[in-house]
């Protein structure tokens, strides 16, 4: 349950942030400029819908955000100023759902829509400005997909393209020009 940040702007070792308020794991996390999110995961065997966020110019521990629309964990994060998406994960069934809320604004994940196929181990969520992408996973072989939305907008999510080998799990991050898988 502990909660580490570092200063990109220096180097050093990672320093003690706070506590997250519930222990999981196999969760998602995206944030905005002041907010860290952490939606999803596990908690002993158990998929759960739990949202927690911290402040970055505070330290502490997290508090609770709200709840996702369904219980799952291998979901995918990303998110922009405005607003953050979690989608796909396993409940135990696999899952196409996108959830998203207004990021400065505490509450309940809202349906945006749904993926292209219902998928686990959607690690690689990304986003810049306008568009998100969540790209890999299992459904229960390993996916090359890779969806797009629009963050300001709801809807399913549309075929983007490929990734140049099937995977799960992987890392992503993104500028507001390109992603890095």
């Amino acid at each position: 349950n502990e909660i580490g940040f570092i200063t990109i702007s220096s180097t050093g070792n990672e320093t003690d942030f706070g506590d997250m308020t519930s222990a999981t794991y196999n969760n998602a996390g995206c944030s905005s400029a002041t907010r860290f999110i952490v939606g999803g995961g596990m908690v002993s065997s158990s998929a759960v819908d739990i949202m927690q966020y911290v402040e970055f110019k505070s330290k502490g521990n997290s508090a609770d955000f709200g709840n996702l629309s369904v219980g799952r964990n291998g979901l995918g994060g990303a998110a922009n100023s405005t607003r953050a998406i979690f989608a796909g994960g396993q409940t135990p069934d696999l899952e196409d759902t996108i959830d998203y809320f207004a990021q400065a604004t505490l509450g309940n994940a809202a349906d945006f829509g749904n993926l292209t196929l219902a998928r686990n181990d959607m690690s690689a969520g990304a986003a810049s400005t306008t568009r998100a992408i969540f790209a890999g996973g299992r459904t229960p072989g390993l996916e090359d997909e890779i969806d797009y939305i629009t963050i300001g907008s709801t809807g399913n999510a549309t075929d983007f393209g490929d990734l140049t080998v099937a995977r799960r799990s992987a890392g992503a991050t993104s500028s507001s020009v390109r992603a890095i898988i």
